[in-house]
């Protein structure tokens, strides 16, 4: 574990080492320290060691379920599982062996966790394959169910076809009373024949789901793929990645239907693309949204992952924090973050987890932690 403080921040400029003909943008405030720990390393792995695109699900006081995909590359790579520990947030030690799900010859891309109403605990899965030609495909959504709070998973299990649909990758839930929303992308070769990011709800954890709207087309018939939502007033925010480099946000009702919206990456000059892997959450009654951010056009700078503040009610960008990569290093590869507050009592710390790799090596599984209060001011 090391601790950063940022000594440079009164001089940024130089601190970057930028020079007056080098890709330059708006330089965001920077949190006053931050502390990062490998928590499961590549290093020492001969196979497998490509670790990446973690999930969390909180557990039990102050424990989480994280899965990471295990695998040889970012895609593209038959064999690859989904890999589960739980982790303790205040030792920063995991607390239960590895559990492993996988097909053969299929790959866990992605994990999703949902913890439904009733306390069940599901990892929802992207599983893909490659065809004749060497290109990734999505099979269809499929789920492990743990009924005793990821001590254990049962088998892997198809989804299935949703009202006409079979769903490829699921991305964010959000749950009002007993009943649980969900963000899942469809694909033109599944069953229904469309490309489209679309909400659909179950009232009876997951045995049965229903389709909302299809949020591609509600948005103005925009390409879109990873999403997230929470609740808000009488409806949702959603944050949106477009296929045309925008990062957007939206504001809509019960059903979905669209009240208003922000392209952010327009008004932003610090964001030059879309966010990847964006995630949504609240912290003392601020609204935040997460992931990896471009800030110079044509990726002319390194990857970095961001903190976006914004107003619920203008959907307008207030602060823009970076949170890993200010020095502009070598990351090749990185940022589907993952964020949870820490109450210890005596202090609040926004935890990131996230997968980190540097000069074309594998990533490690890594978390950030910051004080929280950093974010309020």
């Amino acid at each position: 574990m090391k601790l950063w403080k940022n000594a440079f921040l009164a001089s940024p400029l130089i601190f970057l080492g930028l020079v007056a003909d080098e890709p330059t943008a708006p330089i965001p405030p920077t949190p006053s320290y931050r502390m990062e720990e490998t928590l499961v390393s590549y290093r020492g792995a001969s196979t497998n060691d490509y670790l990446a695109f973690p999930a969390i699900a909180p557990s039990g006081d102050h424990q989480i379920m994280l899965s990471y995909k295990r695998g040889n590359s970012h895609a593209r790579d038959p064999g690859a599982k989904l890999e589960i520990i739980r982790f303790d947030l205040q030792s920063g030690r995991p607390i239960q062996d590895p559990i492993q799900i996988g097909m053969p010859d299929a790959i866990m891309q992605m994990g999703e966790w949902i913890r439904f109403p009733n306390g069940t605990l599901g990892t929802y899965i992207d599983v893909q394959k490659i065809d004749t030609q060497g290109q990734h495909y999505r099979t269809g959504l499929m789920r492990s169910i743990s009924r005793d709070n990821g001590q254990s998973f049962g088998p892997l299990e198809r989804v299935g076809v949703i009202d006409g649909v079979e769903y490829g990758y699921l991305f964010n839930t959000a749950i009002i009373g007993q009943r649980l929303y969900a963000l899942i992308m469809t694909f033109e070769y599944l069953e229904g024949g469309r490309r489209s990011v679309d909400a659909l709800y179950t009232d009876n954890n997951g045995a049965s789901w229903h389709f909302i709207r299809n949020l591609s087309q509600e948005f103005g018939d925009i390409r879109i793929n990873e999403s997230s939502l929470i609740p808000y007033e009488n409806g949702f925010i959603v944050a949106t990645r477009g296929y045309d480099e925008m990062q957007r946000i939206h504001k809509v009702d019960t059903e979905f239907n669209l009240i208003e919206e922000a392209n952010i990456t327009e008004k932003t000059p610090s964001i030059a693309s879309y966010m990847g892997r964006p995630r949504l959450f609240t912290h003392a009654g601020e609204h935040f949204l997460i992931g990896r951010n471009f800030r110079a056009p044509n990726r002319e700078l390194p990857m970095e992952l961001a903190l976006i503040r914004f107003d619920p009610k203008s959907l307008a960008v207030e602060k823009h924090y970076v949170l890993d990569n200010f020095e502009q290093g070598k990351v090749t590869d990185g940022y589907y973050p993952c964020p949870i507050i820490l109450d210890t009592g005596e202090q609040k710390t926004l935890n990131v987890f996230d997968y980190k790799a540097i000069l074309g090596n594998s990533p490690d599984i890594i978390r950030l932690q910051f004080d929280s209060a950093a974010f309020l001011d």
